[in-house]
């Protein structure tokens, strides 16, 4: 019975990694980890080591790392000061309250649109800024899809 929990509570918290991949306010991989935890120490770190938690914390370290510098480097690349970034930002946080999923995808695109059009810039560069916010944040995501996606299998090598 408690086996069963344990193994429905790390199946659950990795599946909330993946989606957390994708959603800003959940920490994708690091809950992939968190999973990954779990389960060694139920199994007393006989199936999953301790060499395989520390792989995995480098790869949930790593996921955000790729995440920060995929949405800074894509709305640079495009033009944004700090006005842009401030507005993907807020417009990410009101996105997610307002719009779910589609509003965490469209929401940095918005607001950078409307934080660099009142720091001055001309609509024409706020928009070149807000395709390059979606795109550094869609990089991100997708990269740290994949970083979760490896975790879980080398977690699932071990396991297995």
């Amino acid at each position: 019975m408690v086996t069963t929990l344990i193994i429905i509570l790390t199946a659950a918290l990795m599946i909330a990694g993946l989606i957390g991949c994708i959603v800003p306010i959940l920490p994708g991989p690091f809950l992939v980890l968190i999973g990954a935890l779990v389960y060694a120490w139920y199994t007393d770190f006989t199936v999953i080591s301790w060499t395989v938690i520390a792989v995995l914390c480098v790869f949930a370290i790593l996921s955000q790392l790729l995440d920060y510098l995929a949405s800074m480097i894509g709305a640079k690349k495009f033009g944004a000061d700090k006005w842009g970034v401030i507005g993907a930002l807020i417009g990410g946080v009101v996105g997610l309250f307002s719009g779910g999923v589609f509003g965490i995808i469209i929401g940095p695109f918005i607001g950078a649109i409307i934080f660099e059009t009142i720091a001055g810039k001309d609509f024409r560069s706020s928009l070149k800024i807000g395709v390059g916010t979606l795109v550094g944040f869609l990089g991100g995501a997708f990269g740290k899809v994949i970083i979760a996606a490896t975790m879980i299998v080398i977690f699932l090598a071990q396991v297995i």
